[in-house]
């Protein structure tokens, strides 16, 4: 072995003396997942990325560095909910010339020892990569649902290290500078369909304080409420308050977060909410956060009404953004069927992993 494994330093700012191992990291995984998903919509910005590595009450992130001499050939991150006790989310990249060498085992192995000083049993894990080719060797989650080429290194190392596969999700794009059609149609008829029971409520920024505890509430349930496949989940706490401290973050990043509310008039409470959001600079693809319908509220459309207005408003506050990307569970039918019929288009699949720590 004739590299080295250190924890990484946290910088104060991207400009100060001890910078380059994150900013490394940083070019680590975006050359990584631009390597094995064929686009660059997931590149993290390192300044984006810094501020959310900083903020540490709500969620911790830990790195290591592997280096082969002073260069940096590998880096893996630890990720905890300080609101949760079992679960952590690892990630590991490296060079492409190191795919073979053994340096990503030996970063999944020591980041796995990191979770195990800190109490964590339920590592989970995710991998991004290409369509499936016709003929190809396959691996298939149980849900049956989708699948991801077999032969692909991340794949292979999650293998290796003991993780079993327990989903696949489809990441789809939607081209905000091509036709709206689709979306004014259908959101047309999905406010037909759910009636003046439900009221759209829009907005960008932070959270207006008479909406941040139904949306909190809301917020956690994504984690129980949408297909999970056959990963352990551990339900995080969101309140007002944490969702103050996430607007804030954002804000002094320079991100902007645009979320769509469904309200149920009856009873004041929030029923379906989706969320939009672009980096710092606005000619960047933006993401989609969380979408979720409540279960009590399914079935009147309400997840149409979010992703629509949440599209038509997101054109307006951010002309410059080319697309939207998202992830959906390849067994979650019914938000995939929103999402063809408004017009996103498949471009990657990701894999969730996990492993129980004895």
């Amino acid at each position: 072995m004739d590299w080295t494994i250190d924890p990484l330093v946290v910088p104060a700012s991207l400009d100060a003396d001890d910078a380059a191992g994150f900013l490394a990291l940083a070019r680590i995984a975006n050359a990584s997942w631009r390597r094995d998903s064929g686009t660059d919509l997931h590149d993290d910005d390192p300044a984006e990325l810094l501020s959310r590595w900083q903020e540490r009450r709500y969620r911790t992130h830990d790195g290591l560095l592997a280096r082969r001499g002073d260069v940096v050939v590998g880096a893996a991150s630890l990720s905890e909910d300080t609101t949760t006790t079992r679960s952590a989310e690892v990630e590991v990249a490296v060079d492409a010339d190191e795919e073979d060498s053994g340096v990503g085992d030996a970063l999944l192995a020591a980041v796995e020892a990191v979770a195990r000083d800190r109490g964590r049993s339920v590592l989970q894990g995710w991998t991004i990569h290409r369509p499936t080719a016709v003929g190809e060797d396959v691996l298939v989650p149980p849900t049956g649902a989708g699948a991801i080429p077999a032969a692909d290194p991340s794949a292979r190392r999650m293998q290796r290290a003991g993780y079993a596969l327990g989903q696949v999700e489809r990441n789809s794009v939607f081209d905000l500078h091509g036709s709206f059609d689709a979306v004014d149609a259908l959101l047309a008829d999905a406010l037909e369909r759910a009636g003046s029971d439900y009221r759209v409520v829009w907005w960008a920024g932070a959270t207006p304080a008479e909406h941040a505890d139904g949306y909190a509430r809301a917020i956690a349930r994504m984690a129980t409420d949408v297909p999970a496949g056959e990963l352990s989940i551990e339900e995080s706490t969101w309140d007002a308050e944490r969702l103050a401290v996430r607007d804030r973050r954002l804000s002094e990043a320079g991100q902007l977060l645009g979320v769509t509310l469904v309200v149920h008039e009856p009873t004041g409470e929030v029923a379906a909410f989706n969320e939009l959001q672009v980096g710092v600079d606005r000619t960047r693809p933006t993401s989609q956060w969380g979408t979720l319908v409540m279960p009590e509220h399914r079935g009147r459309r309400l997840g149409a009404i979010v992703k629509c207005v949440g599209l038509q408003r997101w054109r307006e506050v951010a002309p410059g953004s080319p697309c939207v990307s998202t992830f959906n569970a390849e067994e979650n039918r019914y938000m995939l069927d929103v999402n063809e019929a408004v017009g996103f288009r498949p471009a990657a699949y990701a894999a969730a992993w996990e492993k129980t720590l004895e």
